[in-house]
């Protein structure tokens, strides 16, 4: 069966996995980031109406004590941050999604521009497990030190020679 694959899309199997990979994670990451934006915009929304305003002006009078309400305007600052994730989702996900169509077609610029890339989540990606420890980030950490590996010394044998770019003093 993986060697049909490598048949029919005349790539090696490696390649096909790396793009699979990252063209899916990236299209994810943007839905994701979408999602997020949207409820960002409902919950704005929402909690600048006037409704709400009064609602919780009439109960927080009723119980200065209210659990709930004084929970709801403890958490009101989560929308600033989760706008910031958002965007960042987004355009991570877009990031993925470039470099896969460029592994696809084989460009060597995306090569070097995936090098730099997968380097500085490999460095985040330390940092973020010395910092918070967990099982999960260290095996998402693992293959993104795979997919940097494949980049800088495996994916190189399937572009092809660098074309030489030419100067006028030739």
């Amino acid at each position: 069966m993986l060697q049909k694959l490598d048949q029919y899309f005349k790539r090696p199997l490696g390649l096909i996995l790396i793009v699979a990979y990252k063209g899916i994670f990236g299209l994810v990451e943007i839905v994701l980031g979408s999602l997020d934006l949207f409820l960002v915009y409902v919950v704005r929304h929402v909690a600048t109406s006037e409704f709400i305003s009064v609602w919780i002006t009439k109960e927080l009078a009723e119980d200065p004590q209210d659990i709930f309400i004084n929970w709801l305007l403890s958490h009101a600052g989560w929308v600033k941050s989760s706008l910031a994730v958002g965007w960042v989702l987004i355009i991570l996900g877009a990031i993925k999604i470039i470099l896969a169509i460029g592994v696809w077609y084989r460009l060597w610029i995306v090569r070097d521009i995936g090098v730099i890339f997968f380097s500085g989540v490999a460095v985040y990606g330390v940092y973020e497990l010395a910092v918070n420890f967990s099982l999960l980030k260290m095996i998402i950490l693992f293959f993104d030190m795979l997919i940097l590996f494949y980049f800088w010394q495996a994916l190189p044998k399937h572009l092809g020679p660098r074309k030489k770019i030419m100067n006028g003093n030739n």
